[in-house]
């Protein structure tokens, strides 16, 4: 009796039309909603990883042209409604897409996604999960449309979107989302103080190659020194008071990101951000030059995240050469010992000397550049891409 009333209870609800709404397993992106009607199927989003965008077709051995982009990766798989052609779903996208400020770099339809020879499946981004396989979601290039648009902002940060509506699932049509955002990688979480430059470290990397380099922590885009910069400035002042005839010149780096106009700027800002701090601890302003290269010298690839990272940089090159080996430096605090053959001393691991506080030398610092340094991140299209991926 009661399984008879629990069928009919059910046969019920059906004739009533009720539909009962599952939770979905993510969220649109912000600034691209979904089809009318369509069902979020998959959703994975990771907050750094390495997803390659297609910018040609599928061939024999790969993608013919692709671009394999570091930054803040989302993934959605939409159950799309039967009665809607790939034609309608991704025109109406492209519509989309070009209202926000995107532009269309690659798009293509059924056999043209691929070589006559071409494979008919690839992956894209190992992480992005699928019910397909439980792993990675492959990527049908034949019969449907596809498309690749990019967003450029003023500070340089890209955002990529792949969209494809072709690739079935049962007797539903599956359409894929990529959204990937060049954002900077959380750095820090490991941490080690066996690279961390001293006066003495710094001393030794000018006598023997006259030059090194900072690679201090500025905010992504920015020129502002941050305080956990503080200690690295601190040991550099401390290295140009043991030698009071030393004069040094601030080179600053950027990596490839953006124009190049932007990063020749940036880089300059980024130098006179040091030279500022350097002033507030007493340093002397004509013994300190800037110069400013952008992103014309790197020192390491600009295809990785790691080589990136290499190329922003400040590099302190002696103006005097000879004057460190040649002339015993002035007493001017205990200096820690780096050398293998030297015993081992505490150093200063964070706390600027006393009589320039950290919160004092990091605001002089910031007001000796915030005139000359008109960010262009803090304008509209700023908080438009930023938007797009949350904080």
């Amino acid at each position: 009796m009661r399984i008879f009333i629990l069928l009919f209870s059910l046969l019920f609800l059906l004739s009533t039309n009720i539909a009962f709404a599952l939770p979905e397993p993510g969220q649109d992106l912000p600034f691209l909603g979904r089809y009318p009607g369509s069902v979020m199927d998959t959703y994975k989003t990771a907050q750094f990883d390495e997803v390659t965008i297609p910018l040609g077709p599928l061939g024999k051995n790969g993608l013919i042209r692709s671009e394999t982009i570091q930054g803040k990766a989302t993934y959605i798989s939409y159950k799309v409604p039967q009665d809607r052609s790939p034609l309608e779903f991704i025109s109406n996208y492209q519509q989309a897409l070009q209202r926000a400020g995107f532009r269309i770099l690659w798009q293509c339809a059924d056999r043209s996604c691929r070589t006559q020879d071409g494979d008919i499946s690839t992956t894209l981004w190992r992480g992005a999960p699928t019910r397909r396989d439980g792993n990675s979601e492959p990527f049908l290039f034949e019969n449907g449309r596809m498309l690749t648009a990019e967003h450029r902002a003023a500070n340089g940060i890209r955002t990529l979107v792949f969209i494809n509506d072709n690739t079935e699932f049962g007797s539903s049509q599956i359409a894929s989302v990529y959204a990937v955002q060049t954002v900077p990688m959380q750095s820090g979480m490991v941490t080690s103080d066996a690279g961390q430059l001293t006066s003495q470290s710094m001393a030794n990397a000018l006598v023997r190659q006259g030059r090194f380099a900072m690679h201090l922590p500025f905010d992504f885009n920015q020129a502002t020194l941050r305080t956990d910069a503080l200690p690295t400035v601190v040991e550099l002042a401390r290295l140009m008071q043991q030698y009071p005839a030393l004069r040094v010149r601030l080179e600053g780096h950027t990596d490839r990101v953006g124009t190049d106009a932007y990063n020749q700027k940036l880089s300059l800002d980024r130098a006179r951000a040091v030279k500022a701090a350097l002033l507030a601890q007493g340093i002397a302003d004509q013994r300190i030059e800037v110069a400013a290269f952008g992103a014309t010298r790197p020192v390491a690839s600009n295809d990785t995240d790691a080589g990136r990272a290499q190329n922003r940089r400040v590099e302190v090159v002696d103006l005097t050469p000879g004057v460190i080996s040649a002339v015993s430096p002035t007493p001017a605090g205990a200096t820690p010992a780096m050398d293998g053959n030297s015993p081992a001393t505490p150093r200063n691991t964070g706390t600027p000397s006393a009589n320039i506080p950290g919160s004092e030398l990091a605001g002089t610092a910031t007001d000796a550049v915030r005139d000359e340094t008109n960010y262009q991140v803090r304008q509209g299209v700023r908080g438009l891409v930023r938007g797009f991926f949350g904080n």
